[in-house]
């Protein structure tokens, strides 16, 4: 089923920076991924010049404005429901790191 494409994967993320959107909004952000491997490391990113088309589709479920006791404000977060269209490596941690809005605690893509 994976190989022929009929499987859906959703995946539920928790992302960092500014709100992806109002909730219940969709987007589908697409980039072409280019992978370079180095010694027992491996890291992908988004390339304008080689890479493989990669398309992932953001659902909104709820945005997060985080205040201090002090009214300062903290932080802002997306909970989103993310599908892979294409099945890139990290393609989903790229995507999101691509648009300011990294996984929460991701050491590798987020900005840490």
């Amino acid at each position: 089923q994976f190989a022929g494409r009929l499987a859906i994967k959703s995946y539920h993320c928790l992302c960092s920076g500014n709100v992806l959107g109002s909730i219940g909004s969709k987007a589908v952000r697409s980039a072409c991924l280019s992978i370079v491997s180095g010694n027992d490391t491996m890291r992908t990113f988004v390339s304008t010049i080689d890479g493989q088309e990669a398309f992932t589709l953001l659902l909104v479920k709820a945005c997060y404005h985080l205040t201090r006791l002090d009214g300062t404000q903290d932080g802002n977060f997306t909970f989103a429901e993310v599908r892979p269209l294409t099945g890139r490596t990290h393609q989903i941690r790229v995507h999101l790191a691509s648009l300011g809005r990294p996984l929460v605690s991701d050491a590798a893509y987020g900005n840490q």
